[in-house]
């Protein structure tokens, strides 16, 4: 029997109160605003029961990063692969890619040479560490937003994952010309068209005027690119200390 007002938040199928997953896309029908709980099944079930094709998921991913994450918090979700399953494997590729060829890939971030190869070897987990660091920030720029922290790291994985992309991109091209350290002049492009991008992302994720929202989220990258930065040099003093000690 169904139940009034029950609808599947994927397809708009009306549903019956018993349903575990909707009859129409099989989308489960318990979907609810993300938990921690949400963030561990996403991961189980990378690729599963997706209606796109990588390459279509793909093409949204690149054309509106703002749109898909929106989508998916507000329950749409069997129509794109999970934000933080999908930056794992391209996070996962970049780093062996990096590894194989050797790519400096953080040699002019202003860093020490102890804490820059420390993460050059850790770089897929410098990544995904930085998906509640860029996520808190967001909900400290957006606190008008209603949105709990997993539902702002939705957001921050996928752009991560799309910057991951470019790096992926990047890393074969320096590597047949043998440019395996970037310029100064490309890191600081590379960051600057980083906030710019997330800028837009973000005006596409949270209501409001564009622009604002825009660069209240450039914003928001900024200030997790900093606070990453602080945090690693504080670790870096840390640990000097301790050896020393």
């Amino acid at each position: 029997m169904v139940t009034p007002g029950l609808r599947c938040l994927n397809c708009g199928n009306a549903l019956a109160g018993t349903e575990r997953f909707c009859g129409q896309c099989g989308q489960r029908a318990d979907t609810t605003r993300l938990r921690f709980v949400d963030v561990i099944r996403d991961l189980l079930h990378a690729f599963a029961n997706v209606e796109r094709t990588p390459l279509a998921f793909l093409w949204a991913l690149l054309s509106g990063p703002g749109r898909v994450a929106r989508d998916f918090v507000d329950g749409r979700r069997r129509r794109h692969y999970g934000p933080f399953a999908t930056l794992t494997v391209i996070v996962g590729t970049s780093a062996l890619a990096i590894q194989l060829t050797g790519y400096q890939v953080l040699a002019q971030d202003g860093l020490a040479a102890a804490p820059t190869d420390l993460l050059q070897r850790h770089f897929n987990l410098l990544q995904i560490a930085q998906v509640p660091l860029l996520g808190g920030c967001c909900a400290l720029m957006f606190r008008s937003a209603r949105l709990n922290l997993f539902e702002h790291m939705v957001l921050a994985a996928y752009a991560l994952s799309v910057r991951g992309l470019l790096l992926l991109v990047v890393i074969p091209v320096a590597f047949a010309s043998s440019s395996l350290v970037p310029s100064q002049m490309a890191v600081q492009l590379f960051w600057a068209a980083w906030f710019a991008y997330f800028g837009w992302a973000g005006a596409q994720f949270y209501r409001g005027r564009p622009w604002l929202t825009a660069l209240k989220a450039a914003a928001a990258a900024a200030l997790a690119y900093l606070s990453m930065i602080f945090l690693i040099g504080v670790g870096a003093r840390a640990h000097a200390a301790l050896l020393s000690g």
